[in-house]
């Protein structure tokens, strides 16, 4: 039984992941990379809402090395929001999901030249 439990959590995984569709957007100054997941963009109004991972250059103080987190944005009003996080201990959401939690969610304005910025111009056209 437990071999049959096995087995259908790894098809479950393999198939989430080829449903994936990551596509690299930028690199920070910190050296940090992020994609969007393009099957996960859903646009309502002025509002797209996506998930946005990020590859982080150097493990956080927590033994993080990425994070996937639900984004809205307001093309608009060029403001975000931060829905839900979740990070790993290794790069591309893999390894041991370290934490996972709903966000504060309050709208902040986004930067010209910024990552947000190219995110935006990409989830927005």
């Amino acid at each position: 039984m437990n071999k049959i439990l096995v087995l259908i959590f790894l098809m479950l995984s393999v198939n989430s992941q080829a449903n994936s569709n990551w596509t690299y957007v930028a690199t920070n100054v910190s050296a940090d990379e992020f994609f969007i997941e393009q099957n996960s963009i859903q646009k309502d109004g002025d509002s797209v809402t996506f998930w946005l991972r990020r590859n982080f250059a150097n493990r956080s103080k927590d033994g993080d090395l990425s994070e996937k987190a639900q984004r809205t944005i307001n093309c608009r009003r060029r403001e975000d929001i931060i829905r839900y996080i979740q990070t790993y201990d290794d790069i591309n959401n893999a390894g041991r999901q370290n934490l996972s939690f709903k966000a504060n969610e309050s709208w902040h304005p986004i930067a010209p030249d910024t990552v947000m910025w190219s995110i935006m111009k990409i989830v927005c056209k």
